[in-house]
């Protein structure tokens, strides 16, 4: 039985009918310290607030925390660079490049660290953040919220490397893909990854563990012909939205994925335009598709998710195909 299925079955017995707590479980905190297993240098990360949007009649637009995963604090200094020797992932060409990170559905940034750090070990510069409700970004969790969060962001992120560039301007930044953006989003984070690439496309999207749809999440657990609606108010239409995307595209997904299931990831990659790549990873379960061996009931904090040779060269050779 499915973990959806099992969820449904008990808000069934307690009265509930709303499963919208299935996409949004946050974890507000106080303070994102310490990191776990964190091998960033304190001098490479960067903590930022940035404002969203208010959404859904909000009187007050959230308040985001996101961080930055810099490689070299000064793009002309080499000896500002952090240290690689211990990673044989590095490579140095992608120092220059940044990846917008978009993590899962539950807890707080400090609950994907270990993946998070995943890109920056493979040379990355990385940025990621937390949805409104999780962490310490203020405000309630929503759908549009998860979109306007994307996209501010992408905003902070645009104007940040644009600052960077003498020729461009930080209060009209080009398009993601001439900044060489990749975007990556994880589950619930693949929904803010692939409605941002239709208004803003990157230089190249990867998903991990997607849906294709809400709808689709409530056929694959009660069968055809319920609508979704019964039981969620939000459509999360990655497959509605993944044809209109131009930019390359790559779906990974495990195998052995009982809550979103891999058959998602094969819908979208149908659905979408090439350029696209589908990665199938053997043995994996939602969690672990960097690290499928992982065992998925140990908490990250006490076990990271160290990523398979398999797993860098797929991700790192089609980011290296799209943003070098």
């Amino acid at each position: 039985m499915s973990r959806f299925l099992l969820l449904l079955v008990s808000m069934l017995l307690c009265g509930c009918i709303n499963l919208d707590g299935t996409w949004f479980n946050p974890v507000p905190i106080d303070a994102y310290d310490p990191l776990p297993f964190n091998e960033v240098p304190d001098s490479h990360l960067e903590w930022v607030q940035m404002s969203s949007a208010a959404v859904d009649d909000e009187d007050t637009a959230p308040e985001l925390w996101g961080v930055w995963l810099h490689q070299c604090l000064d793009p002309d200094d080499a000896a500002s660079c952090a240290p690689h020797d211990e990673h044989p992932e590095f490579s140095s060409p992608r120092t220059a490049r940044t990846i917008l990170y978009f993590h899962g559905n539950g807890g707080s940034l400090l609950n994907y660290w270990d993946r998070v750090q995943i890109l920056w070990r493979m040379g990355y510069r990385v940025f990621a953040v937390d949805y409104r409700g999780y962490g310490r970004s203020t405000g309630t969790p929503s759908e549009l919220g998860v979109y306007a969060d994307a996209r501010a962001a992408l905003d902070h992120v645009k104007r940040r490397l644009s600052e960077e560039i003498p020729a461009l301007d930080p209060d009209d930044p080009p398009p993601a893909a001439v900044l060489r953006i990749g975007y990556y989003g994880w589950s619930l984070g693949s929904t803010a990854a692939i409605d941002l690439a239709t208004q803003d496309p990157p230089s190249a999207l990867v998903t991990e563990a997607a849906l294709a749809s809400a709808q689709g999440f409530v056929d694959d657990a009660l069968g055809v012909g319920i609508s979704r609606t019964v039981f969620l108010g939000t459509e999360f239409d990655n497959v509605g939205k993944v044809p209109f995307i131009l930019a390359p595209k790559l779906f990974a997904h495990g195998t052995e994925d009982d809550f979103v299931k891999f058959e998602f990831s094969e819908v979208l990659f149908e659905a979408a335009q090439e350029p696209k790549l589908l990665l199938p990873v053997p043995g994996a379960d939602h969690g672990s598709v960097p690290c499928p061996t992982r065992d998925s009931s140990v908490p990250s904090d006490e076990a990271p998710c160290v990523a398979t040779e398999s797993y860098l060269g797929a991700i790192g050779s089609f980011y290296d195909d799209w943003l070098l």
